[in-house]
């Protein structure tokens, strides 16, 4: 009996520290599980640790994080934990039995966990020590499963700036393989950037049955965490390039260059598994609405929510859009694919080889002036004086005698006078016939027109 209200039924589970029974509530009239601590490991810094994870479990309310239902001490001064009771078995025992999982279910199955620790880091709690022994994957009476997170006990509330790198039993907080760089270094400004880099990791175990890092001396890890780095997963056999970028930036040394915070890491995934046709994580939670969408829900699964509610933060996006949402993700996680030193560098090369040559090339000579060819003078045309028939000039009295006189079919003085106008103003061609030399005209035939060049003129 534990408390006067909690029953012992049997042992669940045993670890270094303590051992979690399955027990019976008589208050409430349900089973329950306890994490109860050794006599000789109690201790008051332990005791802190536990009634943090209580308080910090408590307030989060999330389906993918275990409930806590109660914390105390026993009449002997060892610290218990009261938590829901869920059937299943932990991922590593998953990854122990089944060595690796295809990707679209491991991934799948991680998403839950990623939405609850978004869900904690909300709230300003960094979960510390995320590894596959602390993922539980609970199964319901009807089969479906929910993965679940474990063990808060080395939460860090962020807004609390004393954070000690051992325990006082002398262990390190945190398991190692999963340790962030910032964790390896004993650094003191742990933030949630070091859950994202643990997650990571618990990813790359499940995809290939392996640790990034697979060193068993601790020091050794440490400087591999610190500057090595991992192995791509498609060297593995497991996913593809595109997946192993999502999981090398969760890995990258800097916290800067990392996911910045759980809600990115977990829409690169979501586009990941919605490019290869699926459309659920393992719990049946929607990708759209959970992580593709324009809103989302800000704590919680939607399994609580009514979807057809469309004020407050639950207000869902329109499949218009969502599609356009995605369509605009795919390009942004294109660009970060190739936006790259190892493919920005020989691009660059290639385009100043391609230029180089044009900016260096010698401008072209001026060309050569062309002679000036002058056109050549029109010929002398005949013009209105030179057409002047010989009858319009003024003749002597004789010749005034011999000119006949004129006949019905002659032009009238007044068309004659209106020829010669036209004639003066040079718009009137001259008239072609051959001219008679004047003897002729003296042996009594008819005049013969003369150009007034017969003059001297």
């Amino acid at each position: 009996m534990i408390a006067e209200r909690y029953r012992l039924i049997r042992e669940l589970g045993e670890g270094g520290m303590g051992v979690v029974w399955v027990a019976h509530s008589l208050v409430l009239g349900v089973d329950v599980a306890i994490k109860l601590i050794r006599a000789g490991r109690a201790d008051p810094e332990l005791a802190s640790r536990m009634a943090r994870e209580a308080q910090v479990t408590a307030t989060l309310g999330h389906s993918a994080i275990v409930r806590v239902f109660d914390f105390g001490t026993t009449e002997r001064g060892e610290p218990f934990l009261v938590m829901e009771l869920a059937h299943g078995e932990t991922l590593a025992a998953l990854i122990r039995r089944e060595q690796r999982l295809e990707p679209t279910a491991a991934l799948r199955l991680i998403l839950p966990i990623i939405d609850g620790l978004r869900c904690a880091h909300e709230r300003g709690i960094v979960h510390r020590d995320i590894k596959p022994e602390n993922v539980f994957i609970a199964r319901d009476a009807l089969g479906r499963l929910q993965p679940k997170l474990l063990d808060f006990g080395i939460a860090l509330l962020e807004e609390h700036t004393e954070v000690n790198r051992l325990t006082q039993l002398g262990e390190v907080l945190g398991s190692p393989e999963f340790m962030s760089p910032e964790q390896a270094r004993g650094m003191g400004n742990v933030d949630l950037r070091t859950d994202v880099w643990a997650l990571c990791v618990v990813l790359y175990n499940l995809l290939t049955g392996a640790v990034p890092f697979p060193i068993a001396n601790y020091n050794a890890l440490m400087q591999a965490i610190l500057h090595q780095k991992p192995t791509p997963i498609t060297e593995h056999g497991a996913g593809d390039r595109d997946l192993w970028q999502i999981i090398a930036k969760g890995l990258e040394k800097s916290k800067s260059k990392r996911w910045a915070n759980m809600g990115e890491l977990g829409e690169a995934i979501a586009l990941w598994l919605f490019d290869h046709g699926v459309t659920e994580d393992i719990v049946g939670n929607s990708l759209k609405t959970m992580w593709l969408s324009g809103s989302r829900p800000t704590v919680g699964s939607l399994v609580d929510i009514d979807t057809g509610s469309r004020t407050g933060s639950h207000k869902l996006a329109s499949l218009g859009g969502t599609t356009l949402h995605l369509r605009l993700r795919r390009l942004r996680f294109k660009a970060d694919r190739w936006l790259t030193p190892k493919f920005l560098v020989p691009a660059g090369v290639v385009l100043v080889a391609a230029f180089v040559p044009l900016a260096v090339r010698p401008a072209a000579p001026p060309p050569a002036p062309q002679p000036v060819v002058t056109a050549p003078s029109p010929a002398p045309t005949e013009t209105a004086v030179t057409a002047l028939r010989f009858a319009d000039l003024p003749t002597s009295d004789a010749d005034s005698e011999a000119k006949p006189a004129p006949s019905a079919s002659s032009p009238s003085p007044s068309r004659t006078s209106g020829a010669a106008g036209k004639r003066a103003s040079g718009k009137v061609s001259p008239r072609p016939g051959p001219t008679t030399p004047p003897t002729a005209r003296r042996a009594g035939q008819a005049p013969a027109k003369k150009s007034i060049r017969d003059f001297g003129f």
